[in-house]
């Protein structure tokens, strides 16, 4: 995780990528392509509900994830690819991951990491969170506690990036045309959020929504589109810090919040940096239309208000993992042996 080499790094890690696109992005690069091709390799259409392709998979790729409740299920196996030198993206359960806010706290996953190397003892892994002092790694000393909390990992698979014509058929129309048919949902968030309001669970599943999938698609694809569709990267590109805005200001009130919360009024102020990011996606969409030369979209082609407030809720339940082993059941092993 080079600044100086990585896209998009102006201020940190976070700008323009998502932790897990910062460890796919290190995997691609490490085995040979540019960031022109890597941007083209990671951007995807936008999809605002998050059901138009299947999960993990690009236009030319794939993450094949390894998902289960306890991480000694897979564990020899992550290890031995490891060890081999295949790079593995890292989903860790944070209520077992050193340091971490959440550590003995909750069962939280949604941070990602890469591990790069793995000595029997130590685990070491590129993590956007690592101190720049120490070039975004850590060693982790190998711990059950460790072991149990590497629950998700995946492998990465790429073929290379593709040309102008299939950018604009793979890319921006399927990006107009989801765009179209999503904003009277992500309207539809707003008037709930108004009506209910918005408590802590449910914040921080919106916030890896915009920053794990919305606004990486925005960069990206504004970065693969930039020498074809210079007007359209511009209009990419703003729509891409609104939403980075939107992902930064919910960040900032789940800090202020603490014990909180559970309290609307602390996520009241952020309505509108969220209608100010809506806003910005209904502008990239007329763009779109009109520079693609697209036929007018009918507003109500889905009838569909609540696509993207179940997204919220899907990612709710995946971010929490409902499903944990005992968080003593290790422990208790590795005394009886």
């Amino acid at each position: 995780m080079d600044p100086g080499l990585s896209l998009g790094w102006d201020d940190g890690p976070m700008d323009g990528l998502s932790c897990l696109l910062r460890c796919v992005e290190s995997a691609l690069r490490a085995e040979g392509l540019d960031n022109r091709e890597i941007a083209q390799a990671l951007a995807v259409p936008l999809d605002l509900r998050g059901d138009r392709r299947k999960s993990s998979w690009f236009r030319h790729g794939r993450l094949d994830w390894r998902n289960a409740v306890d991480g000694h299920e897979h564990w020899d196996e992550f290890t031995a690819l490891v060890a081999a030198g295949t790079p593995c993206v890292l989903m860790p359960d944070r209520y077992y991951w050193p340091g971490d806010e959440f550590e003995g706290v909750a069962h939280f996953l949604d941070h990602m990491v890469l591990a790069v190397a793995y000595d029997g003892e130590v685990l070491e892994v590129l993590d956007t969170d690592a101190p720049p002092a120490d070039g975004y790694r850590r060693r982790i000393p190998v711990t059950p506690d460790v072991v149990r909390g590497c629950c998700r990992f995946a492998t990465v698979h790429f073929t290379p990036p593709d040309d102008a014509a299939a950018l604009r058929t793979t890319l921006l129309e399927p990006t107009a045309v989801a765009l179209a048919e999503d904003l009277p949902a992500l309207r539809a968030v707003a008037r709930r959020w108004r009506r209910d309001g918005l408590t802590g669970p449910a914040a921080r599943a919106l916030h890896v929504v915009v920053l794990g999938a919305v606004q990486p698609s925005l960069f990206l694809t504004a970065l693969a589109v930039e020498q074809a569709y210079p007007a359209l990267a511009t209009e990419l590109l703003a729509a891409s810090r609104a939403a980075q805005k939107l992902g930064r200001t919910l960040i900032g009130a789940h800090r202020w919040a603490g014990a909180q919360a559970d309290d609307t009024s602390v996520y009241a102020p952020v309505l509108a940096v969220f209608e100010a990011c809506e806003a910005a996606l209904a502008r990239l969409g007329d763009e779109l239309h009109r520079q693609l030369d697209l036929p007018t979209p009918d507003p109500d082609a889905t009838g569909d208000d609540e696509g993207v407030w179940r997204r919220i809720v899907r990612n709710q339940a995946w971010c929490y993992a409902d499903r944990v082993a005992p968080a003593d059941q290790h422990r208790d092993e590795e005394r009886n042996r």
